[in-house]
């Protein structure tokens, strides 16, 4: 459990701690204020006994005469008014401390999702690589949560139960001692017995259980994600009974922890109920009158009353931070290792505003890669100049690097060995300002259930957006053919991932979204590979047209994408074999004679 805490207060903000604190010292004074009200009204009962008692009390006839107090029956009124006064300041104090303690624990939710989110989204691209998002989505929207409801809120319960445990038992023991150690001690025996025999099992179910919240993300994503093929090829049954098989574990762990965390109210009711019959009849036995009994019972009763809420709250809230005590794993886990990370910067303000001044060539010296989990290197000493203004291919089979390659020139991978030189100038020291030059259309277009406007201006405020500039952008991708047929035309909303539109549709206004920003370098990878031979046309043809001012590198498996190109790279398990322009690698190699013909015999 230290190794817990030592990760719950690395997560926390560096000025959370003193306010932890202060919290802690609320609720100390939350049970001062509870044993204040408990002895207060057990004096309160023995006043009404005998009020005789009270009034000759010589300590405080100082203040019967201050109040003008002369009778038993003023004091019961002056009594009752105190013990009012008392209770309404008590009960507003906790609404106040509860407030204060709410506070906390959600903002931290608010404060450790937004961060782990924040994270993610500027953590590396490799990172994203190797991770399911499903498991990350269920770190910012449920194990955040987690962290803050079921483990936070445990944690300071736990506390405050703590603090008034302890302070209603020395009480009890300074009022009747040998009575008080014996119960108490019975009392945590039976804690701690049932504490024993199921903590364990408490952490195997909550992992358990955070495994198949992770599950039914990725189940729930890939069965709508893939509905279309899912009810075509009449799969949903698959789909709905892997469900139900994770559903139940699910079901069944946290059924283990309702019944565990319950199941000791009971019990420790029929303690308590036994306990004070005991103490009556051991006291009657030691010739104790009735009458002497009432205040003492009294006090037994408003502290058990209080006691065994605190035992429940303990055992519950603990049974309940062993459950989910898990949650913290892969948020502590995911904010450690990305923290370190030289390009997460959550900053959004220190974004560099320079752009990297492009002028004459993109240079690729000597470049190798592997992925970090892949011991082959995917590229190998790949060496090419890029003058500005041209258009380049890279044309390979699939697996050959082709897409590495350009992801590494995108700045989205760092090279194992060599360098990408922008007018002589390494990208990697100043990522960001050569980021600000690229346009990018991949071969699947991520497009949100928005307007075509917002999906083409992606991340711009509407107060952001250069109409002009859309227009202009709306033309050259061929967006405006199809955009004029809607009747809300830019304004139109197209549902989850452009569903409302044709696969082509969808990939001119990727397109768009990718010279909106007046790139320098366009990268095109794969990007036309679902529209139709004449819009495919269409779009080169008008992208073409800017190569005074655009660098345009294009990856293609249908070669006539790239047959107007200055100049083809062809690439093969990770290194250049040949290099030249369509007409002249046609002619002398017969691999790319192949190619060409696939594509011809697929265009027919």
């Amino acid at each position: 459990m230290i190794s817990f805490f030592k990760k719950f207060l690395k997560i926390l903000e560096p000025g959370d701690k003193s306010k932890l604190l202060i919290l802690f010292i609320m609720m100390v004074f939350e049970a001062f204020f509870e044993i204040l009200s408990i002895g207060m009204i057990a004096v309160f009962i023995s006043a009404v006994d005998n009020p005789e008692v009270l009034l000759n009390i010589q300590q405080l006839k100082p203040l019967y005469k201050f109040l003008n107090i002369n009778s038993a029956k003023e004091i019961l009124i002056y009594g009752s008014i105190l013990l009012i006064l008392l209770f309404v300041f008590k009960n507003f104090y906790v609404v106040i401390s509860r407030y204060v303690k709410d506070k906390f624990v959600y903002k931290r939710f608010r404060i450790i999702s937004f961060k782990l989110f924040s994270l993610y989204m500027l953590a590396p691209y490799t990172f994203h690589l190797n991770r399911n998002s499903s498991d990350l989505i269920r770190n910012v929207a449920t194990e955040s949560y987690l962290l803050a409801e079921k483990i936070m809120v445990p944690i300071l319960n736990i506390a405050t139960e703590i603090v008034m445990l302890i302070t209603i038992a020395t009480f009890l023991i300074i009022v009747e001692p040998v009575i008080s150690i014996v119960g108490l001690i019975f009392i945590g025996f039976v804690n701690i017995f049932f504490l024993k025999t199921t903590k364990n099992r408490l952490m195997i179910y909550g992992k358990l259980a955070q495994n198949e919240r992770s599950k039914i993300i990725k189940i729930i994503n890939e069965g709508l994600g893939g509905f279309k093929d899912v009810t075509i090829m009449n799969r949903q049954s698959w789909f709905l009974n892997r469900f139900q098989l994770i559903s139940n574990k699910l079901s069944r762990a946290e059924i283990f922890k309702h019944v565990s965390s319950r199941s000791f109210r009971p019990i420790l009711e029929t303690i308590a109920v036994s306990s004070m019959l005991l103490v009556v009849l051991f006291l009657l036995s030691q010739g104790h009158s009735v009458t002497s009994l009432i205040s003492i019972l009294a006090i037994f009763a408003l502290s058990i009353n209080r006691l065994l809420p605190a035992i429940n709250t303990l055992i519950s809230e603990y049974s309940e931070l062993r459950y989910y005590s898990s949650s913290i794993e892969p948020v502590y886990n995911d904010f450690n290792y990305l923290s370190q990370k030289p390009q997460v910067n959550l900053n959004r303000k220190s974004i560099v505003k320079n752009k990297l001044v492009f002028s004459k060539n993109i240079e690729v010296c000597n470049l190798s890669y592997a992925y970090p989990d892949n011991k082959p290197e995917v590229l190998e000493n790949v060496s090419l100049t890029i003058k500005k203004g041209t258009a380049v291919g890279f044309v390979g089979s699939t697996g050959s690097g082709k897409t590495t390659l350009a992801d590494l020139i995108l700045g989205l991978l760092e090279p194992k060995l060599g360098k990408i030189l922008v007018d002589g100038v390494d990208i990697h020291k100043n990522l960001k300002g050569w980021q600000k030059n690229l346009g990018y259309v991949p071969q699947f277009i991520y497009l949100t259930d928005d307007t075509i406007r917002h999906n083409i201006t992606l991340g711009l405020e509407d107060s952001e957006i250069d109409e002009k500039q859309l227009k202009k952008v709306v033309e050259i991708s061929q967006v405006k053919e199809f955009v004029e047929k809607l009747p809300l035309q830019l304004d139109t909303v197209i549902g989850e991932r452009g569903v409302r539109l044709s696969g082509g549709q969808r990939q001119r206004i990727g397109i768009a979204r990718a010279l909106y920003h007046n790139p320098e370098v366009l990268i095109m990878d794969e990007a036309t590979s679902s529209l139709d031979n004449i819009t495919e046309k269409e779009v080169i043809n008008a992208i073409d047209t800017l190569k005074e001012r655009l660098t345009l590198i294009i990856i293609a498996h249908r070669l006539t994408t790239v047959k107007n190109c200055d100049l083809l790279f062809m690439i093969k398990d990770g290194m250049i074999v040949d290099t030249g322009t369509y007409s002249e690698l046609f002619k002398r190699n017969k691999e790319f004679q192949q190619m060409a013909k696939t594509t011809k015999y697929h265009e027919k």
